[in-house]
């Protein structure tokens, strides 16, 4: 398989500094649509997006963006589409729709950005979809819950990562559905050998459940009750562990989030963990190393909710014109013509977190703000 290639023309880019922060302004004429993008351990993140041409196609290019700047832009040739995913090595893998004859078709295929010459063929696996959760061993997962229909169980597939004579492959499970209701959370037990998932009703008052899956089969070793408070708009899982125990947020409707620990016997204990700028239309969680985050919208702004446990470590959002970190006082000024910032993702880099920004009526550019 050919290995990833250097872009035939570079993307204009520039670093601004302003009260602590640094961000990092990719621009190009033809228009850049952001797709996805994966942090980890180390400062730069990998964003994948897609250049638009002037016959009217696409290029889908990685940039790997540090806070000094954009160190690599590279092409993919294999698939559209990308999401992005950590691998069993750490490093940034991709998910993405198979292009056969130039035309788009199914299944899938899941790939590293690095080191392809060993596999000899693209690993062509039946289409899925869903959120990665990460990996046990050699097996990776992904989750799925259907927002349109809650009467439709959760979904979660497993990927085994093989290694074979003519070099790796996958071998992709059949996706299992989990019991109703839906568990619209996910996450890799902290001792990295269960998975737990949030399983809630849809009725606000109704019940939730935290439920941990055996690896192998799926099936649900242990069920946990979680009360639910009756001002409770959101309600989260940041981190479970096998025995039950496991760390969740919960947003109210004007805006008051709570940091919730359950224990092993499903006691509940809260504590107050900072408050948005007003009541959300939708907050969900950005997992990866390091502190936790709730990425939110609003009827007025979009931002990011940075914790460690209960306590904020910046509470970014928009205003026209810039960005804004509430706890700290740091301020990005963008400019005039970006209007009010869209935050379109959000990854773990080091122990913070990269925003990717666009601005409101503009295409042609991104910015990474690292915090």
């Amino acid at each position: 398989m050919r290995e990833l290639t250097s872009a035939s023309s570079p993307v204009e880019w520039r670093i601004d500094t302003a009260s602590g922060a640094r961000l990092v302004t990719l621009r190009d004429e033809g228009g850049l649509s952001f797709r996805s993008v994966c942090g980890g351990a180390g400062e730069a993140v990998v964003v994948a997006a897609n250049r638009h041409r002037a016959d009217g196609g696409d290029d889908t290019l990685y940039l790997t963006v540090g806070p000094d700047g954009v160190e690599e832009i590279t092409v993919e040739h294999e698939g559209v589409n990308p999401a992005l995913y950590t691998g069993p090595d750490g490093n940034p893998w991709v998910r993405m729709s198979v292009l056969q004859d130039g035309v788009d078709h199914e299944p899938d295929t899941l790939l590293p950005l690095r080191g392809r010459g060993r596999w000899e063929q693209p690993p062509r696996t039946s289409a899925f979809a869903g959120d990665f959760v990460g990996w046990i061993g050699d097996r990776a997962f992904w989750h799925l819950d259907d927002v349109f229909d809650e009467r439709r169980p959760s979904r979660v597939q497993a990927a085994d990562l093989e290694s074979g004579a003519g070099g790796p492959r996958w071998r992709v499970r059949r996706p299992v559905r989990l019991p109703l209701p839906q568990s619209q959370y996910a996450v890799v037990c902290t001792d990295g050998a269960q998975l737990a998932v949030l399983a809630l009703d849809a009725d606000p008052a109704g019940p939730a459940t935290l439920r941990i899956l055996t690896p192998d089969t799926l099936a649900v070793e242990r069920e946990r009750p979680v009360l639910r408070d009756p001002e409770e708009a959101f309600l989260l899982l940041a981190e479970a562990h096998s025995d039950g125990s496991a760390l969740l947020y919960s947003v109210a409707d004007d805006g008051r989030v709570s940091a919730v620990r359950l224990d092993g016997t499903g006691a509940r204990s809260t504590a107050p963990a900072g408050v948005l700028p007003d009541g959300p239309f939708a907050v969900w969680p950005v997992h990866g190393p390091g502190h936790h985050a709730l990425r939110f919208t609003t009827e007025h702004t979009n931002g990011l909710l940075v914790l460690d446990g209960a306590t904020p470590v910046a509470l970014w959002a928009g205003a026209p014109d810039r960005y804004r970190d509430s706890v700290t006082g740091r301020e990005t000024r963008l400019g005039a013509d970006w209007g009010l910032p869209v935050l379109v993702g959000a990854a773990a880099s080091g122990r913070s977190h990269a925003l990717l920004l666009r601005p409101e009526d503009d295409r042609t550019r991104l910015a990474v703000l690292f915090g």
